[in-house]
């Protein structure tokens, strides 16, 4: 998907225009760097995917809204999403604009994960291709999955996902985005 970053800047310059909003506004709404702006809408660069859902809600359209579809009609590696500082790789695998269902592929290095909690609209399953991994919710107990184990989240409890063993893990998340139709 070497265009993709072109089709993701474009989704979000349309949305930002639609509105009457500068790079600076949406910029400002979406708590990025008016920079970071320009180079989106340029094709230059990704979104990572909380960045992304940030920039979804500034613009009040789903996430799907922002990326190319995947994984439609013909297979697909994916669309490779930047990681938050290298800690993790992320993978919309199926998915995109007027679509309910978006399956991602997690990959966590030993001592990797999420920086921050995340929320999301919708449901969340994710289920363990190998490794360990630790889900931790706040204000709920966190969860510890091996390889085979599976769990339905509740992703409006803000969460996270850790790797805490020696050895790399792989997590397919498959999320049901509640915001079409809505």
């Amino acid at each position: 998907m070497t265009d993709a970053p072109l089709q993701v800047g474009a989704q979000v310059r349309a949305h930002r225009t639609a509105r009457g909003w500068s790079m600076r506004e949406l910029a400002r709404r979406a708590g990025v760097s008016q920079p970071f702006i320009t180079k989106l809408e340029r094709g230059d660069q990704l979104p990572s995917i909380p960045t992304l859902y940030d920039l979804a809600a500034a613009l009040e359209v789903a996430p799907s809204d922002l990326l190319p579809t995947v994984g439609d009609s013909a297979p697909s590696t994916g669309l490779a999403m930047p990681g938050e500082r290298g800690a993790s790789q992320i993978r919309l695998l199926a998915g995109g604009p007027g679509r309910n269902l978006h399956v991602y592929e997690l990959r966590l290095p030993p001592g990797g994960g999420d920086e921050e909690f995340f929320t999301h609209p919708g449901e969340e399953v994710a289920v363990v291709l190998e490794g360990s991994v630790r889900c931790l919710r706040r204000s709920r107990r966190a969860v510890t999955m091996a390889a085979g184990d599976a769990l339905t989240l509740d992703p409006a409890v803000p969460h996270r996902w850790r790797n805490e063993a020696t050895a790399p893990a792989r997590v397919l998340l498959v999320c049901d985005d509640l915001t079409h139709g809505a």
